[in-house]
């Protein structure tokens, strides 16, 4: 895996963890909402998941 393409996957996560606070959701209520299991945002919001899969 690239550098660039790691550093593409944090940065998505940071993104989506700033998203996710400015709403006034955790991770579990986000879940909930898009239909996710807890650890998958957890594994995006750390760059360790990609957001396809």
């Amino acid at each position: 895996m690239s550098t660039d393409y790691q550093s593409a996957r944090v940065a998505l996560g940071s993104r989506l963890r700033m998203l996710r606070a400015e709403a006034g959701l955790d991770g579990k209520g986000i879940a909930e909402r898009l239909g996710w299991q807890r650890s998958k945002v957890s594994r995006l919001e750390t760059g360790k998941a990609d957001p396809y899969q």
